[in-house]
């Protein structure tokens, strides 16, 4: 009855998704998890597990599509999703206290990892809790998910540095294959080099 209740859940959180019926695995842990709150004496962490083993192997109504997993990427991973996963991250980790505005925030994205840095006065950043690493990135849907889901997906509100061999690139479509691995000091032109904070986040 309890996974039953939950699946109902997750299908009614995609209805209220943008793009509608589409969202990441993360975006809808965090959302489903502050609508139902804290259960009984588990932890968050066991009912992340819990959510994702209701989730993952897919269930009538809800389609599941890898973008990466610890060891691949996967076709369709752009900049934009994997930035885009990575401010979830950091909002389930209570780095981020609510979804950020276009301008308080920059992502840098690699092909490794993502960081995210404040946006202070006069232009000054500071980074967001450690980087995130790339894991498992899925991406559900209550329907068949097509090319242009993955395309609105990827347009992130937030400007992006994406770090390739021939330089910073902010395309959110750029497939995350061909960016270089995120570098552990960022020179910004005319000021001093910001550091990545490349400490894993905890995997879940």
């Amino acid at each position: 009855m309890r996974q039953t209740k939950r699946k109902d859940s997750i299908l009614d959180l995609l209805v209220r998704s943008q793009p509608t019926g589409v969202a990441l695995l993360n975006e809808l842990w965090c959302r489903y998890s502050e609508e139902e709150g804290s259960q009984g004496r588990s932890t968050k962490a066991d009912r992340r597990k819990s959510f994702s083993r209701t989730v993952l192997p897919g269930f009538p109504g809800l389609k599941v599509r890898y973008l990466s997993d610890r060891h691949y990427i996967y076709e369709g991973l752009t900049a934009g999703i994997f930035a885009r996963w990575a401010v979830w991250e950091l909002l389930d980790q209570k780095y981020l206290s609510g979804f950020p505005d276009p301008k308080e925030i920059i992502v840098a994205v690699g092909k490794d990892a993502c960081a995210a840095f404040s946006v202070l006065k006069r232009g000054e950043l500071a980074v967001i809790g450690p980087a995130t690493f790339m894991k498992d990135i899925v991406v559900l849907g209550n329907r068949e998910l097509i090319f242009s889901d993955f395309h609105k997906l990827s347009k992130t509100p937030w400007a992006l540095w994406c770090f390739t061999d021939e330089g910073v690139s902010n395309d959110p479509y750029m497939p995350v294959g061909k960016l270089a691995n995120l570098p552990y000091q960022i020179d910004l032109a005319g000021k001093s080099e910001v550091a990545t904070a490349r400490k894993r986040l905890p995997y879940r």
